[in-house]
């Protein structure tokens, strides 16, 4: 018996489906890749890369006490470098980490909305730069597999 061409391989109604699969076998990565890097980059500016100092005045403007502001700001470099080092983890199951990451992002945006309101308004956007982050982290909570789905 000849063998089937090429064009045959996968069914028409199937095509769209397997092309959407085989997209994100590479872009799911791909995605979770830029997501740690926003988590590890904010991490190394929050631990130095940008003026403790300043940091400082970010906080207390944000009401936190000055006997607790550099508990805070190593405390969120800690997080923030969990979050994006378990983001690269392999691991089974990721589903919890989606929701995490989207919870601590409306918290920051939370207390920046309310003490800190001009950064809404900041030029390079680092309010709005949260929508795009959290479509991202529903898209991944969606996509990531069931238990049993492997």
């Amino acid at each position: 018996r000849s063998p089937r061409p090429a064009s045959a391989f996968i069914p028409n109604e199937q095509r769209a489906a397997v092309r959407t699969q085989a997209q994100l076998a590479w872009l799911l990565p791909l995605v979770r890749l830029s997501l740690a890097t926003v988590w590890l980059a904010t991490a190394a500016v929050s631990a130095g890369l940008y003026p403790v100092e300043l940091s400082h005045q970010l906080l207390a403007r944000a009401g936190v006490p000055t006997a607790l502001q550099p508990a805070a700001l190593w405390g969120a470099v800690a997080l923030d470098l969990l979050l994006g080092l378990l983001t690269l983890w392999p691991m089974r199951s990721r589903r919890w980490l989606w929701p995490t990451q989207a919870g601590l992002i409306l918290f920051y945006s939370l207390v920046i909305s309310l003490s800190l309101p001009e950064f809404w308004l900041h030029p390079y956007g680092p309010m709005t730069k949260n929508l795009p982050m959290l479509a991202l982290l529903l898209l991944l909570g969606q996509l990531e597999p069931r238990r049993g789905e492997g």
